[in-house]
């Protein structure tokens, strides 16, 4: 079904990549080549195979998943963070899908964080290969040229290799399905939506929150330097109306 609806089989009835709530962040997976870039990405050293290598010689060390989601491909777009253990999602929005934007995410939240407890929480990164995640050292590197983590790639259309912050994205979908505009979105709201999303209790936490666990071990300071306020449980909203305020979905 997911391959009709890539090809445009169903498209004059409206249902297209972005009616789908998962395969919207997906890339195609049946291509005959590769979208030539203008500058080749290197992977060299950052690929798959290492990030597995390095985590058998570092077992203890966080992990944060990286990605990128958005409603129309003229954006606007939301780097989504996943820190991998504390199921931990935080956000920040961009209107344009560049390695310059994204890197200015990482810039902004190292500015947030500070340099100590910025390496703390982002000592490893994992992402696809996006177009807007691939010129590795602007993530690499701060503004003085110093190391401040380490990058690694999936494989080429294997985005299930990341796939924590693949499920997480489910439920960003509840708040923001792919009929709505994002026009309207806001850094605040943004934050918004996460804090009720990272307040929400899973069953693979023993009945704890992201939220719970994240403070356990980085304390609430961490999450409040993140602009992500604990939700009582019988707060939580995971709808539309949380950040949208009654807006009705674009018209297919």
């Amino acid at each position: 079904m997911y391959t009709y609806i890539e090809n445009g089989v169903f498209k004059e009835f409206g249902v297209d990549n972005f009616s789908l709530k998962e395969q919207v962040n997906r890339k195609k997976r049946f291509s005959n080549k590769y979208k030539k870039r203008k500058e080749p990405a290197n992977y060299e050293g950052k690929k798959y195979e290492d990030y597995l290598r390095f985590l058998s010689e570092n077992p203890a060390t966080p992990v944060v998943e990286m990605d990128t989601v958005y409603n129309s491909p003229h954006g606007p777009y939301i780097q989504t963070f996943l820190f991998v253990k504390k199921a931990f999602m935080i956000g920040i929005l961009h209107t344009e899908k560049t390695s310059e934007s994204m890197a200015r995410g990482i810039d902004k939240l190292q500015k947030m964080l500070g340099g100590e407890l910025f390496s703390r929480l982002f000592p490893v990164l994992l992402t696809d290969r996006g177009s807007e995640f691939e010129k590795s050292q602007m993530f690499e590197l701060d503004a003085s040229g110093n190391t401040r983590l380490n990058s690694f790639y999936c494989d080429a259309m294997q985005s299930s290799q990341k796939p924590h912050v693949e499920n997480n994205h489910n439920y960003m979908r509840d708040i923001i399905p792919n009929s709505y505009p994002l026009d309207s979105l806001t850094q605040d709201k943004v934050d918004l939506m996460f804090s009720h999303i990272d307040s929400t209790p899973r069953l693979s936490l023993e009945d704890k929150s992201p939220y719970e666990v994240f403070c356990f071990f980085y304390g609430k300071g961490a999450a409040e330097r993140l602009n992500i306020s604990e939700i009582q449980r019988d707060d939580v909203v995971l709808k539309p109306g949380l950040i949208f305020s009654g807006r009705k979905p674009a018209t297919p």
